[in-house]
């Protein structure tokens, strides 16, 4: 997959005015060990195979058909050896312009490396910039574009990498007690609007941003984690409570939490269920109406910490 990653904060030229901080991360390991990068690859690589595989079936189809013009050419009359000369010819332009629109420059797998690693690449960029600004550095150079050499008081990879996987929290308390863990998956879509407006990602987002401060009390499965099981089991948008607890077995979690909304002009409608796992039991439910989108996140956060409160 493409990368293009900026990490200069200040133009470079006015180390040589003024006598600035200089700071370094080495973008190579941070791609490595950020663990939203992970499933960003499966995904990529996931859509990438499905149309390799279709650009095999067009090209197999047309060798097929150009091995039994080839086997009938003196059997056929000119009318159906021309007649299958142009279904040959079609199906060559089909599978050369298929090649070009997924394939090509500006094609489908460009615009999918584009899609996903850009809010990736924002990601990584913000969290250099808040690491540069709070360690006090202006300029931070990438080690992997010809920097020789770098102190390690200057290195500033593993603060960017802790910054980017807050999310997930360490799995053990400082006492050394095992934390309960705790999986969040995507709301299910109910009907077309909130589907357009893929609202079923979005209270999963929403909900990661509400549970970092339960972040010393919960190990919180990465989303990461929880796209890559989707994906690898071939799950679909719109999971159901029986595969979200298949994925959370497999993830080791005690509780998952799973909702559905939904969507009618400016109104949207939701449910958020907590799940024991073990017991394979529903704890709590909560259900909401909203007509303001912007307070989505306020509500979900208020009825996420009514559901924890309830875990034993």
């Amino acid at each position: 997959m493409k990368r293009y990653f900026l990490l200069l904060i200040m133009p470079f030229v006015l180390i040589l005015a003024k006598e600035v901080a200089v700071g370094f991360v080495d973008s190579e390991r941070i791609f490595k060990e950020y663990q939203a990068t992970a499933a960003t690859n499966i995904e990529f690589n996931e859509f990438v195979n499905t149309y390799r595989d279709s650009a095999t079936i067009l090209k197999q189809n047309s060798e097929e058909l150009k091995a039994e013009l080839e086997a009938q050419k003196l059997v056929l009359s000119e009318e159906a050896r021309l007649r299958k000369l142009d279904e040959l010819e079609s199906l060559t332009r089909d599978y050369n312009q298929f090649l070009q629109n997924v394939f090509g420059s500006g094609g489908k797998i460009e615009q999918k490396n584009d899609e996903l690693m850009t809010p990736l690449l924002k990601k990584i960029n913000d969290a250099v910039a808040k690491i540069a600004e709070q360690e006090g550095f202006a300029v931070v150079l990438d080690l992997s574009e010809g920097v020789f050499y770098a102190s390690n008081e200057l290195d500033l990879t593993s603060l960017v990498i802790d910054e980017l996987n807050f999310e997930y929290g360490p799995q053990i308390l400082p006492t050394g007690e095992i934390k309960k863990v705790i999986a969040i998956f995507p709301f299910r879509e109910v009907n077309t609007e909130a589907n357009n407006a893929d609202l079923g990602q979005r209270c999963q987002d929403e909900l990661y941003k509400a549970i970092k401060a339960f972040s010393q009390k919960y190990k919180i499965i990465s989303k990461s984690d929880i796209k890559m099981e989707i994906i690898k089991r071939g799950y679909g948008k719109n999971i159901d409570d029986n595969q979200a607890y298949s994925i959370a077995h497999s993830l080791l979690c005690d509780y998952i939490i799973v909702g559905s909304v939904s969507k009618f002009a400016t109104k949207i409608e939701y449910t958020i269920s907590l799940k024991d796992v073990g017991k394979n039991m529903e704890i709590d439910k909560k259900t909401n109406s909203i007509t303001e989108d912007i307070k989505l996140y306020e509500f979900l956060n208020n009825d996420n910490r009514a559901l924890l409160d309830k875990i034993q």
